[in-house]
């Protein structure tokens, strides 16, 4: 064989060769791949098996739906916010705002309280506008109430950073520490959700008692500093040259007296003395009555995101154990606790501090960058003039314990809210993923999606105060909370008209025996109406301060006090986001789905729940038996 021949051979056996080595080589990429395959395929199996469930577990009974419902009102608005209000509207001021809050509020939820009789299901708030109004509009209220309630996570989280920072005497804890204390909130926050709706009820009913006994304990000291006790530093909330303020009334050198606490008008910076009277609010406010109206006005709307909440326990719904028979008088009556004590403790406030104190917060003021940091809570405010210095610090820890576990709430309503609008609106790998649980029938998967927003909570750290940022977090959960309480308004008013058109042997509102099975709201549909123009009334105007200050700040002479335009911005933005989502998703789903109004043939089987039917009827039983329903399980029942 010639040289050349040899060559060519032994290029070519080198060419199998290789051709060899790069099949064997693919071959075994091959089967790596496959075993890869296989492992993921394995993981995902063994994940489906896991998350295979799409029903809640029914184990709550009345005292756990009590606790939820009060754990999940009262959080850090009466022991900090009534401060604030204190400031825009006066000592009673600020009690009439918890009143008109008050009034907005008890008729939704007496009306949820008769909806949820007759449907008590599992993602009731997004069935009701879902089967009595319009598709759209139970998707708008599920995505919107879940996010806001995500928002309130958020909002309460930073709340309970905040008044960690009082600890520090007015220095304040460092970045560090805030990060650290933020991050162990929201994992602590994340591990209760997770143990297990029956832990997690039981968690709730300490929690309950806890606050109960916070609650009682600021009315007693309340009335005690009142009364003299504990050596008051000075016996007057503000000492001034030009005049002495009094808790319930001011009397200064110019002859304005104000007997019954109610600002002379709105002043957007706040009164720091008696001077701050001179003028009567030309160039420094809204003066005259028209300005005490609208003071009054703001606090309002700003009380209102202390007193939302009592609409949570409607979300247990789908995990109340006997739901027909629990839940309407837990949302009825119960709810009725946390706005009696606002009401006792703005009073017993009102009577210990006065609207010109200068440690007061208000809400538009500009920061000064050398202020210290104090509590912007007006009972710690009081104590702190007191000669037991160790009172506001106990109390402090009081009131963070109370944010966080409302923030823990709000973690529990909007997981079992994304876990119910999965279910009705979602496609099949939403469905597999946000509607399923575990064996333990709790929704891990909608739970630590919503968890996420808690991190939110970090914005703080981009204003040192946290003030600006729990402001709009706080008015985005009002605005979309109120766009909810009006659509259920809305869905009762059709629920009301529909079952007129009913045949009474079929259904009747004044039989006995829908009154015997059913709650029979009083005063409908009157009550929805009312509550539906007040929430209205309140998205409409709930940011005007702020429009009106960035249109005419600069006439004031005051202009230097008051916060930036890039604060005010974030005001209107935080006031008006939630109302603009929660029309946006209506629209936008009613466009893209083409549906249309309910008509009574529609939901005309929806009054009739036979799977509820087996379920015991209340009855009746001694009033002190009944309340101590509330507190603890009657075995005997």
């Amino acid at each position: 064989m010639s040289g050349t021949g040899a060559g060519r051979l032994s290029m070519n056996l080198g060419s199998l060769e290789e051709i060899e080595l790069q099949s064997s080589s693919s071959q075994g990429n091959a089967k790596g791949s496959d075993g890869r395959q296989t492992l993921a395929d394995e993981l995902v199996r063994r994940l489906r098996s896991y998350f295979h469930r799409y029903e809640l577990d029914r184990l709550l009974e009345r005292p756990h739906l009590a606790a939820i419902a009060f754990s999940g009102t009262v959080g850090m608005g009466i022991f900090v916010t009534s401060g604030e209000l204190v400031g825009i509207a006066g000592s009673m001021g600020c009690v009439i705002a918890y009143i008109g809050a008050g009034f907005i509020i008890v008729p939704v939820m007496r009306t949820l309280a008769e909806l949820v009789s007759v449907r008590p299901v599992s993602g009731a708030l997004i069935d009701y506008p879902h089967t009595f109004v319009d598709e759209a509009l139970g998707f708008a209220v599920g995505v919107t109430y879940c996010v806001a309630n995500c928002m309130s996570m958020a909002t309460l989280t930073s709340s309970a950073a905040r008044t960690s920072d009082n600890f520090a005497d007015g220095k304040g804890i460092d970045r560090k520490g805030i990060i650290g204390i933020i991050v162990g909130f929201c994992v602590i926050t994340l591990l209760s959700n997770l143990c297990g709706v029956k832990i997690y009820g039981n968690i709730e009913r300490v929690v309950f008692w806890l606050k109960i006994m916070l609650l009682t304990t600021v009315c007693i000291l309340m009335i005690l500093v009142k009364a003299g006790v504990g050596s008051l530093a000075d016996s007057s909330n503000v000492a001034s040259s030009n005049g002495t303020i009094h808790a319930l009334g001011v009397r200064s050198e110019n002859g304005y007296s104000n007997g019954n606490a109610i600002v002379p008008f709105l002043k957007f910076d706040g009164f720091k003395g008696p001077g701050d009277l001179v003028g009567g609010g030309y160039k420094t406010g809204i003066s005259g009555s028209w300005g005490q109206f609208l003071a009054i006005w703001t606090a309002t709307t700003l009380a209102l995101f202390s007193c939302m909440g009592g609409d949570i326990v409607i979300v247990t719904a789908g995990e109340a154990k006997k739901p027909r028979r629990d839940l309407p008088p837990v949302t009825r009556f119960m709810y009725l606790a946390p706005l009696g004590f606002y009401f006792l403790v703005s009073i017993l406030v009102g009577m210990n501090i006065n609207f010109m104190n200068p440690s007061l917060y208000h809400p538009w003021e500009k920061p000064a960058a050398d202020a210290p940091k104090i509590s912007h809570s007006p009972i710690i405010i009081i104590l702190s003039r007191t000669s037991v210095k160790v009172l506001p610090k106990v109390l402090n820890a009081g009131f963070m314990l109370s944010a966080y576990t409302a923030g823990n709430t709000a973690l529990f309503t909007s997981s079992r809210t994304l876990f119910s609008l999965s279910q009705v609106y979602g496609n099949q790998w939403v469905k597999d993923t946000f509607a399923t649980t575990n064996n333990g029938n709790t929704p891990v998967a909608a739970i630590l999606t919503c968890s996420a927003f808690s991190f939110l909570a970090f914005l703080g750290l981009a204003d040192p105060t946290f003030d600006q940022p729990i402001l709009s977090l706080s008015s985005f959960f009002v605005g979309g909370i109120c766009c909810v309480y009006a659509s259920q308004c809305i869905a009762f008013i059709k629920f009301k008209n529909g079952m007129k058109r009913l045949p009474p042997a079929q259904l009747d509102r004044d039989s006995e025996a829908y009154q015997a099975k059913h709650y029979r709201a009083h005063w409908q549909p009157l009550c929805a109406y009312f509550a539906l123009f007040g929430c209205a009334m309140m998205v409409l105007f709930s940011g005007w301060p702020a429009i009106y200050l960035l249109r005419e700040k600069r006439a004031l002479i005051t202009a230097n006090e008051l916060k930036n335009d890039g604060s005010l911005i974030a005001d209107v933005v935080g006031a008006y986001s939630g109302p603009f989502i929660f029309f946006t998703l209506y629209i936008g789903y009613k466009l893209i789905n083409k549906t249309k109004f309910r008509h009574f043939d529609d939901f005309r089987a929806a009054y009739f729940m036979p799977e509820f039917d087996g379920e015991p009827l209340p009855r009746k039983r001694p009033l002190w038996r009944e309340i101590m329903s509330y507190f603890i399980v009657d075995k005997y029942d």
